[in-house]
Parts: C-alpha cells; structure tokens; sequence
C-alpha cells in the first residue's frame, strides 16, 4: 500500500474481488490517516453504483458497501447493510467486527465463527473470535483457542486476550502484567493501551488514565471510546474545556455520534454555567428548609433526646440519619420512629436509605427512591443481551454504565444497587431512574 492517500485509488480498491481481513484492517488504518483520502471513499459510498458494476455479483457489491461503511468507521450503518447480504467470509468477519464494536458480542460470536470455519488459518479471524468468546463471557472456550492461538502468533495481539480474558473475570492483576506485556511487544497496540488506560481510570489512576488516553487519541484509526472517557475523565476533573475538546474530535469523524453530541452538549453547559432557574429556586427553597434548626420543632421528649444523642441539629443532619440509627438508641422504639417520619413526610422528607444516600425530597407522582426494589420474573436471553445503549438514560447514569462496563441489561443485573452507588457523581435519584426503566422491562437489580 502507498505510504499516503494520494497514490492509493479508492475505486479500484473497492471493486477488487476479494479482500483479505489483513488488506482490510491495513485500509482501514490508511483512510484515517488522510482526510482526503476518507473523502474520496465517502464520496465513493455516496455513488456506490460505479463501485458495485465492477464486482462478479449483486450479493458481492452489497457486501462490499457494507465493508465500505466499516472501512470508514460507521459499524453502526455497515451492520444493516451487511445483514441483508448473503453470507461470504468478507461479509462474516466484517459483519462480526462490526458487531464487537457495537457492544453485540453474542451477535459477533456467529459471525466470527463461519468466517473463522472459511479460513481457519487466518490469525485477524482466529483473534477476533476469540474476542468475541471472551466479550460474550465464554471464558472456558475463550482460554483453550487462545492456547491454540498463541502456538500460531505469540505477539502483542494474544498478549491484549490473555489481558482481557483475566481482565472480565475480576483478576485485574494478570490483566495488567499481560497488557504491560502486549505493550513491550508492541508499543502503541490500541486495544492494550485502551484496557490499561480503562483500568486505571476505574482504579482512580486519573493521572496515569490521562497520559495513556492522551497516548491513544493521538493514533489511528482514532478509538471513540477512548475520545469519549478521555473526555469524561477531564469532566471528573472539571476540566470541561478540553473535555468538549474530546468530544468534538470524535463528532469531526463522526457527526452523527449520539453520546458525542450528549456529553459535548453537557460539557459546554457547564463551561457557560448554563442553569435551570425553576431547578435553582428548588434547590434554593430545599436549603432553606434543610436549614431548619430541630430545636424549632414540636417533638416528644424521647425523640428529642434521640436527636441529642446522634448530633442532629438541623433537618438536613436528620435527612441523613437512617432507621437504624434511631432504633439502635435505648428506649426509642417503632412509635418514636413513626413520630419522627410521620414529621418528615409533611416536609416531604424522608430518613437515609441507609445506602449512603439521603433522604430529600422526590419529583412529584413518583416511588420513594429509597423503597425496595419490586421483585420480578427470570431474566430471558433476549433481554439479558439487550444492549444498554437501546434505552433512554441520563447523561450521568450512562456515563457510569461506561465506566463500569456494564454493556447489556444481564450486566446491569449483576451488580446491585451499592455497586452502582460506588460510583462518583451517582447517587439516589438515578438509582430510582435505573429501578424504573428496569421494572417498565419486569426485572429487578440483583439484591443486596
């Protein structure tokens, strides 16, 4: 391949009958290395009929503008296209790359398995299948074809699995040292230098997570999901100038990236200070209220001196006391406790949750965030593996679901709600938001 775009002709590429998985990856990287030559493959796309007559059939030209929308990044769009092609091996591993990018595992493992069946020999196939078992948390079959991989190419590529596969079943430690590993073999290998950088910022290394971030944007082709968290992480910092700055670079590739558009939308927001002034006057009136002295209050005897005992000096020192607090005073039992909620309740109030949340005040017409979970039926397959991304959430809560890796509903219900309380910036009104998007679908979080 010519070392720049110019000398490279897209029309000619795309009408070859056939390219490897190797020649693929190697255009791929080429077209985001030159802006002009990844105009002249869009342009292509947009008339792709030229494209199409020089292929030995309309299955095969159908392919090929799948590979084509691919080839330039949008797997998202190569996906529905590819699907209604009949099966090749081009279409089979474009189509489960395709796939793995898009959070789709399962989807990918079918894809990835005929076209590893076409060409066994293949190392890019075998990988990426091998990928797919891992993502798809068949970690038995993972391990014995990465064995079986690594005796054909012990390089950077089966150091990145050896990583991942420890990586999603909690050992942290190995995954590191295989990543650190792939890094020596190769330095600057994206999908190594991604999961580091990932468990770092998981792991609160910001400074560590930032350098390898900033590392990886400067590669090609660019990773959006290290634009993304990069950008994410300077949120965290309050850095929202280049946050933004992350987001925009993703959105100059990609303009129609949805999470692109939300956090830069989010993120110029607060570099503005842009605020809701309804939202204002609420916070306003709730502080005034938390402020309240408890002295001020008609309570009995025996609660008041529940209130000494625990400090309580003000509303908002008692919106953080739990149930359990109070009844693990002497002499203070369940009619102290309905006083005291009773009280709490006229000022739309209400005690701790107990889950390091406090009780404040919800949107109106809405559950209590801080009743149990309703029980639901057993989780099927289709919805376990529905994507996270289907579904309407708030900036904050996906931006958790990120950082947590947590890609479809089944891993949503693996983790309970302290899990996700962990989290910085999460707190008790997203819980609920994540509780009734989950009940609208019948299931219930994992209980504690």
């Amino acid at each position: 391949m010519a070392a720049t775009g110019g000398a490279l002709d897209p029309k000619e590429v795309l009408s070859t009958e056939d390219l490897s998985p190797a020649r693929l990856n190697e255009l791929r990287r080429e077209i985001h290395c030159h802006v002009a030559l990844r105009g002249q493959f869009e342009a292509l796309l947009e008339d792709f009929g030229s494209v199409g007559r020089k292929l030995s059939s309309e299955n095969k030209a159908e392919v090929r503008k799948g590979t084509a929308l691919w080839l330039l990044g949008r797997s998202e769009e190569a996906i529905p296209a590819l699907e209604k092609a009949r099966t090749s091996r081009e279409r089979s591993y474009v189509l489960g790359q395709s796939y793995l990018e898009s959070g789709r595992p399962h989807a990918a493992l079918e894809q990835l398995k005929e076209a590893s069946e076409a060409d066994s020999s293949d190392v890019l196939v075998s990988a990426a299948y091998c990928e797919a078992r891992i993502r798809a948390g068949k970690f038995e079959e993972a391990e014995t074809h990465l064995e079986r991989l690594a005796k054909k190419d012990a390089g950077a590529q089966a150091q990145y699995l050896k990583g991942l596969l420890a990586d999603l079943q909690g050992q942290h430690g190995a995954a590191l040292s295989a990543y650190e590993k792939a890094l020596e073999l190769e330095p600057g290998h994206p999908a190594s230098l991604f999961r580091l950088a990932y468990v770092m910022d998981l792991s609160g290394e910001d400074a560590r997570a930032l350098e390898l971030y900033e590392q990886l944007r400067k590669l090609r082709p660019m990773h959006l999901a290290t634009a993304v968290n990069l950008g994410v992480l300077y949120e965290d910092r309050g850095d929202y100038e280049r946050a933004a700055q992350c987001y925009q670079a993703v959105l100059d590739y990609f303009p129609n990236h949805p999470r692109a558009s939300l956090y830069l939308k989010d993120a110029k927001a607060s570099m503005t200070m842009f605020y809701d002034e309804e939202a204002a006057r609420r916070e306003a009136k709730l502080a005034q209220v938390l402020g309240q002295p408890v002295a001020e209050i008609s309570f009995s005897p025996r609660v008041r001196t529940a209130l000494q005992k625990l400090g309580v000096n003000t509303l908002g020192d008692l919106v953080a006391k739990s149930e359990e607090d109070f009844l693990s005073i002497p002499n203070f039992g369940r009619t102290s406790l309905r006083e005291l909620k009773e009280f709490m309740s006229s000022k739309g109030l209400s005690l701790s949750s107990g889950m390091g949340g406090p009780g404040l005040p919800e949107e109106a017409g809405e559950e209590e965030a801080a009743a149990p979970p309703v029980p639901a039926g057993p989780v099927s397959d289709d919805l376990a593996q529905k994507n996270l991304s289907d579904f309407e959430w708030s900036g904050r809560i996906r931006k958790v679901f990120e950082k947590l890796g947590l890609v479809t509903v089944g891993d949503l219900l693996k983790k309970t709600e302290k899990d996700l309380l962990k989290s910085k910036n999460l707190g008790v009104t997203s819980i609920k938001e994540i509780r009734k998007k989950l009940s609208q679908l019948g299931v219930a979080m994992k209980p504690e």
